[in-house]
């Protein structure tokens, strides 16, 4: 799997130094630096099992916007944006809903995690529209839980 990384802020070692990551922080969020460690467990798992004629563009800007995609996953099946996620806690995803589980009850979450990742996948399709590019398929959105400490119930009514 080739990978192209666009993360701003890295250093030419793929690191981030102190101060890139204050305003890392400031930008793009208190939990930006945790993303970008789940972002890499989850990089090393498919460059594991992904063979040639995959590629993965990390943290890219879409042009003309500040809209920025966390992976995006090319192949021969088509496209799939990819949001990893580093919550810990209880979780519910009933249909489009993300919710909190506490104590056997379910209430929305803060974030919804379910939606953003199908924002993400749409902003994609948008995209490429307009770029012109033709897909064999729309764009698929997936949410991937980086940390052990997530414990997911998936529901499809």
């Amino acid at each position: 799997m080739k990978i192209i990384d666009k993360t701003p802020l890295l250093d030419e070692k793929g690191q981030l130094s102190f101060i890139n990551r204050i305003q890392g922080m400031l930008k793009y969020g208190m939990n930006w630096p945790a993303e970008l460690e789940g972002q890499q467990k989850v990089i090393a798992q498919l460059d594991r099992v992904l063979e040639k004629g995959f590629v993965l563009i990390r943290n890219f800007t879409l042009p003309n916007s500040e809209i920025v995609i966390p992976m995006i996953l090319l192949g021969p099946g088509g496209v799939t944006v990819i949001h990893v996620t580093t919550v810990k806690g209880f979780y519910e995803a009933k249909g489009d809903q993300w919710n909190t589980v506490i104590n056997g009850a379910s209430q929305p979450a803060s974030i919804n995690l379910l939606n953003r990742v199908f924002r993400y996948a749409r902003a994609v399709q948008v995209y490429m529209e307009r770029q012109r590019i033709d897909l064999p398929a729309p764009v698929e959105p997936v949410l991937i839980a980086a940390d052990p400490g997530a414990h997911i119930e998936s529901m499809r009514p």
